[in-house]
């Protein structure tokens, strides 16, 4: 997603990171760590200063877009939040929950302000209208409800899709609302009655998009039918039907100017269309899976592209060529850490690999191999003269830093590692597991020195005491333990 200023583009990862780019230089300026699991949307304040996300870790967070710190966390929704929006005055954010709720949220405080209930089933969605007075949630239960800020209540509840409600839109004008369904339809309703305008039932298949042109005169709908159409807005009649996708179509976007469409689809391209005539112009092909989201750079000379084989790619709109690639992993990204001191970056990732980045060039310097399952967690030893990768293969394995080579595979744990913690001082290593124990390992031998047996359930997440004398791990068992690193037992369970 490019930010309203066109400087930055953010891109929400399923390790539960943002990475943040420069747009001028296509270098990343930072990673926003804070979701402990799959971020699922993010979206900017109108000024660019700031970045919501909602997460799969039940949480949606705002971030300073200026200086990569976390202002907020927002706790409140017991179920993962699939979507933000942010008031257009930008004053406010909007959460939507599998929980069945929508929460708006204080940006300045992080107060959550309302929490609306009545959707029977999760909410997939929630958009603002263009003067902020209205919220467009839709859901599951096949509605849309639209909420009334000033008097905080369910203005009208919009009934007719025969199925989950997957997508919404408002017209520029604010007037309208179209909304895409998997009962293959979209439909037009009027604001203002709660009436349905238009149904257009051309498509065959799910719809996964839609979009107003910028002068609100066309309203796009994107389709697993892998066509795309255009409709009038005024008549309701199809005006094209855009074919040359082999495969669903998950993204459809015109360009800021109107003039354009850009559509993403799981045949891994990427195409441009004439939004008048509906004729193909381009065919971008370099993804080598499918296309989940696709967008146009504020100035609509560029299109940036995310895929599920692990880039990000920049394409120029006037020659349909890539112009920068953030290739990443094979596979979806677990994990991000930073280097203080040398300038790199680790990635580990579900392609059973641990790679090390050059954050100015982007080059990967390493490719870190041994694992034989996914691997799950990596971290810097304090000196950062080695590194600790953990891997749902059941081992912890040690890595030099500066050559890749592995220094000692440590097994012992019975199920997959789900985290690693170097000790303050860099000797000895803490290692969380799915076999419901921690164990403690010397880090010069590789020897496992304690077996620390206690949680009942799976142990998420561990890390040392800033002496190092304790241990803290967090298990599913939904309690926190605090562990003596001298003789191993349990001081406390939370």
């Amino acid at each position: 997603m490019y930010s309203p200023d066109g400087e930055t583009f953010a891109a929400g990862l399923e390790n539960g990171t943002i990475a943040v780019y420069s747009t001028s230089t296509w270098k990343s300026l930072w990673t926003l760590e804070g979701h402990s699991d799959a971020v699922l949307s993010i979206a900017y304040s109108p000024d660019s200063n700031q970045i919501a996300s909602g997460g799969e870790d039940g949480t949606a967070r705002l971030w300073n877009n200026r200086t990569g710190d976390c202002d907020h966390v927002l706790n409140g929704h017991y179920d993962m939040v699939g979507r933000v929006a942010y008031a257009p005055q930008g004053n406010q954010v909007a959460s939507a929950s599998d929980d069945m709720t929508i929460k708006l949220w204080d940006v300045h405080t992080g107060e959550c302000q309302y929490m609306w209930i009545g959707h029977t089933a999760p909410v997939a969605g929630v958009i603002y209208s263009p003067n902020g007075n209205q919220i467009a949630s839709n859901s599951e239960d096949c509605t849309i409800r639209l909420w009334d800020i000033e008097t905080e209540r369910c203005s009208h509840i919009l009934r007719g899709h025969e199925d989950w409600v997957l997508c919404t839109a408002y017209s520029p004008q604010g007037d309208q609302l179209a909304s895409g369904s998997s009962d293959s339809t979209v439909r037009m309703w009027d604001v203002a009655t709660g009436e349905c305008r238009h149904i257009f039932d051309d498509h065959t298949s799910v719809i996964r998009s839609i979009m107003y042109s910028p002068n609100g005169n066309q309203l796009a709908s994107s389709s697993d039918d892998k066509s795309i159409r255009l409709w009038d807005v005024d008549t309701g009649k199809c005006l094209h039907t855009l074919r040359g996708h082999n495969d669903y179509v998950r993204s459809v976007v015109y360009s800021p100017q109107g003039h354009l469409i850009v559509s993403a689809s799981d045949d891994n391209t990427v195409r441009l269309w004439d939004a008048e005539t509906g004729v193909g112009r381009q065919t971008m092909t370099g993804h080598s899976q499918y296309v989940s989201s696709v967008v146009f750079s504020p100035k609509g000379d560029q299109v940036a592209s995310s895929s599920d084989d692990g880039t990000v790619r920049l394409w120029d709109v006037s020659a349909g060529t890539s112009r920068h690639i953030s290739s990443v992993h094979n596979d979806s990204i677990r994990e991000v850490k930073y280097s203080s001191r040398s300038g790199h970056i680790l990635t580990c990732s579900y392609d059973n690999t641990v790679r090390i980045w050059d954050v100015a060039t982007g080059v990967c310097r390493q490719i870190l191999r041994g694992h034989n399952s996914y691997v799950f967690g990596v971290v810097y030893s304090p000196h950062e003269d080695l590194i600790a990768s953990c891997s749902a293969d059941s081992t912890v394995r040690l890595w030099n830093a500066e050559s890749g080579a592995c220094t000692h595979t440590m097994p012992g744990h019975s199920d997959g590692v789900n985290a690693v913690a170097f000790s303050p001082q860099g000797h000895q290593l803490a290692s969380a597991s799915d076999d419901c124990t921690v164990r403690l390992w010397e880090v010069k031998s590789g020897e496992c020195i304690y077996i620390l047996i206690g949680h009942t359930n799976s142990v998420r997440g561990v890390m040392y005491s800033p002496s190092g004398n304790q241990v803290v791990s967090v298990g599913a068992d939904s309690t926190l333990r605090i562990w003596d690193v001298e003789t191993g037992a349990c001081n406390n369970t939370l």
